[in-house]
């Protein structure tokens, strides 16, 4: 069968499917993980382009990959470079055998390539980004698939997400000058969407005044700049701002510089300023309130470094680095509750908000943002570990334990948020009584990483 160019919601399935549909979320609820396979199974078959019949199939494969407790067998095998090499010539019939492999490993990466290479032969693009993005969220650190994503999304128009990984790359990696170019491309790709201005007949140099300024943005954009390059391109693009002091791109770079040389003060000022030349970019305004943060944290530590060097004044600057921390966590707050009202829809911005809440020790008012962003796949992880962690402080140990074990189940790699989950599951096991959970966490941790906190003198103590 052809499969529609465009995707279908539950309300398009026939009233057998929704039955069937049904059917299945339900058998997923009683943890009868095969049986919902095999029914979604056959109506992805009928209709591969129904996007959430996906989602709910790889989040049940996922329930059962982890209950199961058996990691699934390597998918580079004859098998998969056959299903490679049909993709060609049947590329529903290769989404199939693909879906049917993921049964066992829902996470695999050969595999959720394939997927996306199958879905964009197919033409449905929405779907394709599916398999790249639960590549992302069973991998986190997998740069080679977050490049592939950024691209996607870059290639489908969609700048403001494209943005959003190109971002997370260089916070992981500030050396990828090809994510930190791109995420400039992509962010003003997402402007130009915003303000209504077509990109059918014109790219990203079009939209500058000329070559030469082109050129200028992408020399601008290389992290391999030292301080004396990127204080030689502020000197010049001063002048370009003295003869057009509202010239966008101008201000965004001369922000941008002042980022990269660590100067707080002077890059929220421009990037404040960037925001007000925009059509309220909020892009713009969050890389102002984060200089801001950038700012408060370097007066904090300035303080914390006269402190340990002792000398007169000591108590007055305690008195001061409490009063300043007290500050720049009212303020955060704040700050994170004006973008909340703005678009109270947004996870991110729920999950940031409930962070600076956690900080405060303000736990409960937390519990409803944390709740709200672990709806976000993308930080359902951080979501679900910090709500653990209110739980834990409001002495809710049972509900600690589930949050942090629903974490600890979605992660495969020990990285390092796995590491923190355990630990904290670790101590909240302790804190129940329960020495043998309480070790058992702690070794897990142990066998992949002997130096993480004090799990060596934990885990050693246990056998003396």
């Amino acid at each position: 069968m052809d499969a529609p160019k465009e995707l279908i919601t539950e309300e398009q399935l026939d009233p057998k499917q929704v039955t069937l549909f049904l059917k299945a979320q339900s058998a997923i609820e009683l943890s009868n993980y095969d049986y919902a396979l095999s029914i979604l199974h056959n109506i992805l078959k009928e209709e591969p382009s129904f996007l959430k019949g996906r989602e709910i199939l790889r989040a049940a494969q996922g329930a059962r990959w982890r209950t199961s407790g058996k990691k699934g067998k390597s998918l580079l095998s004859g098998g998969m470079l056959k299903v490679k090499n049909k993709i060609k010539k049947d590329p529903l019939g290769a989404i199939e055998e693909i879906e049917k492999k993921l049964d066992n490993d829902p996470y695999n990466v050969e595999a959720n390539t394939l997927f996306y290479e199958a879905f964009m032969a197919v033409g449905i693009p929405e779907v394709a980004t599916f398999g790249l993005e639960t590549i992302r969220e069973g991998h986190s650190s997998n740069y080679k698939n977050l490049h592939k994503l950024g691209d996607h999304y870059l290639a489908q128009g969609d700048g403001t997400e494209a943005a959003k990984i190109y971002d997370q790359i260089v916070q992981s990696d500030p050396t990828d000058g090809e994510a930190r170019k791109k995420g400039k491309d992509a962010s003003a790709q997402a402007t130009m969407a915003k303000g209504g201005w077509g990109l059918a007949d014109r790219s990203f140099k079009d939209l500058l005044k000329d070559q030469d300024e082109a050129q200028s943005l992408e020399s601008a954009a290389r992290i391999g700049a030292t301080k004396e390059q990127m204080a030689a391109q502020l000197a010049d693009l001063g002048a370009q701002y003295s003869e057009d002091p509202q010239n966008l791109n101008v201000v965004k770079k001369i922000a941008d510089l002042y980022e990269r040389l660590e100067d707080w003060e002077n890059s929220a000022s421009y990037y404040e300023y960037a925001f007000s030349l925009s059509e309220s970019d909020e892009t713009l305004q969050r890389k102002a309130e984060d200089a801001k943060d950038n700012l408060r944290t370097q007066k904090i530590k300035n303080l914390e470094s006269d402190i340990e060097g002792g000398g007169d004044g000591v108590e007055d600057k305690k008195a001061q680095l409490d009063e300043l921390r007290n500050a720049s966590i009212e303020q955060q707050i704040k700050e994170a509750e004006i973008r909340v009202e703005r678009n109270p829809t947004d996870p991110q911005l729920r999950f940031d908000l409930g962070s600076h809440l956690f900080t405060a020790g303000q736990y409960r008012e937390a519990i409803p943002h944390l709740q709200k962003a672990k709806n976000n796949p993308h930080i359902r992880i951080r979501s679900m570990l910090m709500l653990g962690r209110c739980y834990d402080e409001m002495k809710m140990y049972d509900l600690a334990v589930s949050s942090l074990n629903d974490a600890n189940g979605e992660l495969f790699a020990m990285d390092n948020t796995k590491k923190e989950i355990l630990f904290n599951l670790g101590l909240v096991y302790d804190k129940l009584g329960d020495k043998d959970k309480s070790l058992e966490s702690f070794k897990e941790i142990y066998n992949a990483d002997y130096d993480y906190r004090d799990v060596a003198k934990r885990v050693e103590g246990s056998y003396s």
